[in-house]
């Protein structure tokens, strides 16, 4: 029959959703929608936006700065300290923000999600690249600052966007499985803000491994964000051999919480939808 109805059944959910990456692929637009709905949130009634991208990395270049010969003594870095505190600083902010977005995108996008349908995954990878343009922004005084000094890239710049990749990784399976245990403990979401922040003290972004006795250098480096910021540096400034080791293993980090994470969310986010 010409003129025969096509019926397209909905199986119900079940017990773990699995991803169907042809509808993801579908649903692609609206993913760029919401991309730039985040964007034009963050900066389209900010007349001095690049300013304020730059402002919390500056202030902390300022304060340490003002112990620079007691800071780059004690670090032992070879580069401009400037250098050193900047850098690590612009990643660390954008695996925090990334890390907290991700881990409340079910509420951020309470008023859409509970009207319309959206592929499961669409809404938590939205700041994964929306936070980009922040770390772009970011990335302009840096540049600026590389050229001042007089410091340039080596080779080992081809690592800084898998060395990106996975602290991007990083970020959305650590802020998964938060997404997943605050929905029976609230109060955990405040502990581990806290937490992100006090990290940024046991991480090489202001002071380097250096300072670590040698005896202690494998209880620092279970910290996986310390191979991800120090071949962060090595890719942009190519001061010393590329750290092999401790990068392979924040990628290691970075997929097992990833697994996890996506394991979690997609276990229990129907309880979170119904608990908006």
């Amino acid at each position: 029959m010409k003129n025969q109805e096509k019926i397209t059944y909905i199986k119900p959910a079940g017990r773990f959703a699995k991803i169907d990456l042809e509808e993801h692929w579908r649903a692609r637009y609206m993913f760029t929608m919401l991309v730039w709905k985040k964007i034009r949130a963050s900066f389209g009634e900010m007349y001095f936006w690049f300013i304020w991208v730059c402002a919390k990395p500056l202030l902390y270049v300022m304060i340490f700065s003002l112990f620079k010969h007691w800071s780059q003594a004690r670090t032992g870095v070879e580069i401009p300290y400037v250098l050193y505190i900047y850098s690590g600083l612009i990643l660390w902010y954008y695996f925090l923000e990334t890390a907290i977005d991700v881990s409340v995108n079910i509420k951020a996008n309470a008023a859409l999600v509970t009207k319309i349908y959206l592929p499961r995954m669409i809404t938590p990878t939205v700041p994964l690249l929306a936070n980009l343009m922040d770390l772009a922004i970011s990335m302009i005084p840096l540049i600026l600052m590389m050229i001042f000094y007089g410091v340039y890239p080596g080779w080992q710049i081809l690592m800084i966007i898998p060395t990106l990749l996975v602290v991007m990784i990083t970020a959305m399976g650590t802020g998964l499985i938060i997404a997943t245990i605050t929905l029976r403990l609230r109060d955990f979401q405040k502990i581990f803000e806290f937490s992100l922040y006090l990290a940024m003290f046991i991480s090489p972004v202001i002071f380097s491994p250096s300072m670590i006795p040698e005896a202690f250098h494998w209880v620092y480096h279970m910290n996986p964000m310390v191979g991800a910021l120090i071949g962060w540096r090595e890719a942009l400034f190519g001061s010393a051999s590329f750290p092999w080791g401790a990068w392979v293993y924040s990628c290691s980090f970075a997929v097992l919480a990833l697994i996890v994470g996506l394991y979690l969310y997609l276990r229990f986010e129907h309880e979170m939808i119904e608990a908006i």
